[in-house]
């Protein structure tokens, strides 16, 4: 059997949690949580803090939503306003140099 990451797992549940429930799973359509991105985020950053069981490593994403693993990927720009955390995808964006260029202006 393969084993899912960690980012995978997460993932999942990001997913489930906003109402995509993947074919491997039977759950009563009336039972599927329909939460926001930010809600589920929510519920799995409180997960993660509360119970250890989500790694601290997987973050999402401020600019495009999106669940990543930052011990292989992205990159957390800690100053400033909002947007922090960027994927590998959103590094690009004109949004991440604006943000690269606060810090040197400090």
């Amino acid at each position: 059997m393969n084993q899912k990451s960690d980012l995978e797992l997460s993932n999942e549940l990001f997913q489930f949690l906003q109402g995509n429930v993947t074919d491997e799973y039977s759950i009563d359509a009336g039972n599927v949580p329909k939460l926001s991105p930010d809600q589920a985020w929510a519920v799995i950053w409180y997960v993660g803090e509360l119970h250890w069981k989500i790694p601290d490593h997987i973050d999402r994403c401020e600019w495009c939503g999106d669940l990543y693993d930052s011990h292989s990927e992205g990159d957390c720009l800690d100053y400033g306003e909002p947007p922090y955390h960027f994927c590998d995808g959103c590094m690009c964006t004109t949004e991440y140099n604006a943000k690269l260029s606060e810090k040197d202006e400090s």
